[in-house]
C-alpha cells in the first residue's frame, strides 16, 4: 500500500495500531495502517442524540443510554452549533441558562 498522503511506495514498519501493522512513510513521515476501519456513527444516531439533548437529557445520560462516549456527543453538539445561524444559537443558549 502506498502512502495515502504523498503516494510514495517507500515505507517502513512502525509498530502495531489496534492489532494492525502500522507504517511510516519515508518520504513525508505520515503514519498509517493498511485497510483502516472507519469508526463513524450514522447521521441518524447523531440526530437522535441531539434530539435527546434538546428534549432535556444531559450529555452523560445520553451516553449511558446510547453507549457512546459523552465527549463524542458534546463534539457533535458543537459541530451542529457551528452550522446554525447566530440567531438560532442565541435561542439554544437561552434554553441552557434557564
Amino acid at each position: 500500500m502506498d502512502c495515502p498522503r504523498c503516494k510514495s511506495s517507500q515505507k517502513k514498519k512502525n509498530g502495531l495500531r489496534r492489532g494492525k501493522q502500522s507504517f511510516k512513510c519515508k518520504n513525508c513521515g505520515y503514519q498509517y495502517v493498511e485497510n483502516p476501519i472507519s469508526r463513524t456513527y450514522s447521521t441518524e444516531v447523531k440526530q437522535l442524540c441531539l434530539k435527546m439533548y434538546l428534549n432535556g437529557m444531559g450529555f452523560r445520560a445520553i451516553a449511558r443510554v446510547t453507549e457512546i462516549d459523552h465527549t463524542t456527543i458534546i463534539n457533535w453538539f458543537k459541530e451542529a452549533g457551528e452550522l446554525l445561524s447566530d440567531e438560532s444559537q442565541d435561542l439554544i443558549m437561552s434554553r441552557d441558562t434557564k
